[in-house]
């Protein structure tokens, strides 16, 4: 089921007179598309709304772009990177990953904007858009995460360790909203510490959560 998009006000088509024009832009689609993508799926995401939401001519999608794929690539491009979880090395990565999923959440706000797990939850099942989405998070998530393992299965130890970031994440957001008995966060913040750490740790401290 698709979200539906909060409307937006039309703005004035402007032509572009020098680089720095093109370059504001390029931008002002970018950001349109991502909202665009994230709420309504790769193909429940038009040419034609995310030019009106960027206030630019549908052609000039296109002449930037190429097509909707090629648009919908730049934004999975840059929409993984383990670079602040491993900013500490590897070692520091359960610390690290915890600390910014224990973060401030406006979970509101996550669903009216964009969000790279909200992109990724609204079209990875897309035929078109599904495969450039696990290229991405392949190549620049789970690939890094494993790269700076020295350690046997670590493919597979990478892969679990992002099933974990992300899935706490998508369950935090779920249970943003829920009535009555919430989670204690310093028990989750310990706990997935935890779990995160026995899954990096190569077996050698698999002891009890």
């Amino acid at each position: 089921m698709s979200a539906k998009i909060s409307p937006v006000p039309p703005r004035k088509r402007r032509k572009e007179t020098s680089p720095r024009d093109a370059e504001a832009s390029r931008a002002r689609i970018l950001e349109a598309a991502k909202i665009r993508f994230s709420q309504n799926s790769y193909e429940g995401a038009g040419i034609r709304e995310i030019a009106g939401d960027a206030g630019v001519d549908p052609a000039l999608v296109m002449r930037y772009f190429g097509s909707k794929e090629g648009l919908f690539r730049e934004i999975a491009s840059s929409a993984f990177d383990a670079n602040d979880i491993l900013s500490g090395g590897i070692s520091a990565l359960p610390q690290q990953a915890v600390e910014m999923l224990m973060g401030t959440l406006d979970s509101a706000e996550w669903r009216r904007g964009y969000d790279p797990l909200r992109l990724l939850l609204a079209s990875i099942g897309s035929p078109a858009a599904g495969p450039i989405l696990s290229d991405y998070l392949d190549r620049n998530f789970v690939g890094p995460i494993a790269a700076a393992m020295d350690l046997k299965e670590r493919d597979e130890r990478a892969v679990i360790l992002a099933a974990q970031i992300l899935g706490f994440a998508l369950m935090r957001i779920a249970l943003a909203g829920r009535k009555g008995r919430r989670p204690r966060w310093a028990v989750l913040q310990r706990l997935l510490t935890k779990a995160l750490d026995v899954t990096l740790s190569g077996g050698s401290r698999e002891g009890a959560l």
